[in-house]
């Protein structure tokens, strides 16, 4: 039984864990800091079925509760189920709220309802969304994203521009959204530690001495031919270093990039100098950053940007596209280009390799910018949203 004081939480985490994306590092970094939490909330972990994770995330009192969902890569499929069946659910686990943190909500509303919309980029470029994505799914996403936004009492939004987004293409208003800055774990993210680490995950994945890297993925909307042309126009290749894109090349979406960005290398000459490889362990994720000359990200569209973040974190200067949420999010600590103009880009990348006063300004910029981003403060401001949607429902 539980209290009648508590405020019960029911977290839609579906299949967090189970994929190499920016929504599950958002879910899982806050679940675990609502570990802390205790005493008023109970939390209610609602996931797929078959789909349960192995741990709690630290909430070591949390219920884990399975909804009903369809295996069918189909809009329509999904949102019977997520639109007609969850719903009810919600109402017999006795939930005062339900968030949803990965985009996707709901149109029943039985009991109060908070929404994290990350970005809107199947809305407002399609084009970039990948495959999936043909006439009728399209349809089926704009009104899945538009009719759940409406019907949330809140939604939760990592940037300003992802704001102005929703309010603009989702027709909500301004009063229903909330700005929450997402985090950067800085125990896991920071400067290269020992040589010999580094030296050891250079050898394991083939690196080159020296390289530009970037990471994220393989979608469309990442862009990574633009920095492949800048990195091609650049002096890096005169200096002996390298191209090293890392990031998840086997998802619906992102095969077909990562088969295209292949055929683009090729194209250019360009096979020995850059490597393109797939999801790596985090660990070893960390020690790729902390051995990069620079990163860079040429992205056509961020609601956040995690991977820029990243990087400074681990003391590594960024160049990034002007566009989206990346000017707003990475501030004065990154060098700026249009995501087409791949010999802008091959400019900035020039000048950090020759310019060693530049690299470190950048640097040090970067390393006192990554302090604005914090786990915990993320999740203390999203359950003070939780909290106040499920009061005002009682």
């Amino acid at each position: 039984m539980f209290k009648d004081s508590e405020i019960r939480i029911g977290i839609n985490i579906g299949k967090t864990g189970r994929e190499d994306r920016g929504i599950t590092v958002y879910t899982q970094n806050i679940l675990r800091e609502f570990g802390q939490f205790g005493g008023e909330y109970r939390f209610v972990l609602l996931h797929y079925p078959n789909s349960a994770p192995q741990n709690k995330f630290g909430i070591s009192e949390a219920e884990f509760k399975s909804l009903s969902f369809s295996d069918k890569h189909d809009p329509w499929s999904t949102i019977v189920c997520e639109q007609l069946l969850n719903p009810w659910q919600q109402r017999e686990l006795g939930l005062d709220v339900v968030w949803h943190p990965h985009n996707r909500g709901q149109f029943i509303v039985p009991v109060g309802y908070v929404l994290t919309m990350h970005d809107i980029l199947p809305i407002v470029k399609p084009e970039l969304a990948g495959q999936y994505l043909n006439r009728t799914n399209k349809k089926a996403l704009y009104l899945s994203r538009t009719y759940s936004a409406r019907r949330a009492d809140a939604i939760i939004t990592g940037s300003e521009f992802s704001k102005a987004e929703i309010i603009e293409h989702l027709g909500v208003t301004p009063d229903k959204v909330v700005v929450i800055h997402y985090g950067i774990d800085l125990d896991t993210f920071k400067p290269r530690g020992s040589q010999s680490e580094y030296e050891r995950i250079r050898k394991a994945y083939s690196l080159p001495d020296r390289y530009l890297l970037t990471t994220g993925s393989y979608a469309p909307h990442k862009n990574i031919h633009t920095l492949v042309d800048a990195y091609n126009q650049s002096h890096l290749p005169g200096k002996g270093i390298g191209f090293v894109a890392v990031g998840p090349n086997d998802a619906t979406g992102y095969r077909a990039g990562y088969n295209q960005l292949k055929e683009h290398v090729q194209s250019l000459g360009l096979t020995g100098k850059v490597k393109l490889l797939p999801s790596v362990p985090i660990g070893d994720l960390v020690a790729i950053y902390g051995g990069a000359e620079i990163f860079a990200t040429a992205s056509l569209y961020e609601g956040f940007g995690f991977t820029p973040l990243e990087a400074m974190a681990c003391g590594v200067p960024v160049v990034a596209s002007n566009v989206s949420a990346i000017p707003e999010v990475c501030g004065q600590a990154a060098l700026y280009a249009d995501p087409y103009d791949a010999l802008g880009f091959a400019e900035h990348l020039s000048v950090l390799i020759e310019d060693e006063d530049m690299r470190q300004r950048l640097i040090k910029t970067g390393l006192s910018q990554v302090q604005r981003y914090n786990w915990q403060v993320t999740a203390s401001k999203t359950l003070e949203v939780l909290k106040s949607v499920a009061i005002a429902r009682k």
